[in-house]
């Protein structure tokens, strides 16, 4: 069975977390990057928000966001610089919401992890073809890919891709030797 090799996220990592919901999967980033670590949780809807203010009440590693991840520049104040940006919006747009999160807050040389949910970006395609236009989105806005696996047969139509925000000259020196 295949899977990710690494998903950039250790002990005292600075992660930012969109689509953070209820908090379930932010409390699993919440324990791998420990209390060194911190784990901003951004969640547009109040309804998930109010679940997640509940989590991170008992986990002082998260920060929860209560804003629309599409608008970034509207928790500059909260937010600072990460490690790493972990990205699971069901939105058609959700290459492009973690670009402008990417740009504002992910550091050179930062990793992201994105589940890309085939049907809410276009319904009408293929899933194999939405990943692969995804990908093209994530590479237009310097966020190489480095990683991908899909979900099967856990979650239909779903694929993890976990790559890097704009690589050093010298590791893409690399790939073209």
């Amino acid at each position: 069975m295949g899977g990710i090799e690494n998903i950039h996220m250790k002990r005292g990592s600075r992660v930012l977390y969109l689509g953070a919901a209820s908090g379930t999967t932010v409390s699993h980033v919440s324990d791998i990057v420990g209390p060194e670590g911190i784990v901003y949780a951004v969640e547009f809807s109040n309804r998930s928000g109010r679940d997640l203010l509940s989590v991170a009440q008992k986990r002082t590693n998260i920060v929860p966001v209560i804003e629309d991840a599409r608008v970034p520049q509207r928790y500059r104040m909260i937010v600072g610089m990460v490690d790493v940006i972990f990205s699971d919006v069901a939105q058609p747009d959700q290459a492009r919401i973690l670009a402008l999160n990417a740009h504002q807050y992910l550091k050179d040389g930062g990793h992201y992890i994105i589940s890309i949910k085939a049907s809410c970006v276009d319904s009408t395609a293929t899933p194999e073809a939405v990943v692969a236009s995804e990908i093209e989105n994530l590479r237009s806005e310097k966020l190489k890919p480095l990683e991908s696996v899909t979900l099967e047969p856990y979650e239909r139509d779903h694929t993890v891709i976990v790559g890097v925000y704009r690589s050093s000259p010298k590791e893409d020196n690399m790939e073209t030797n």
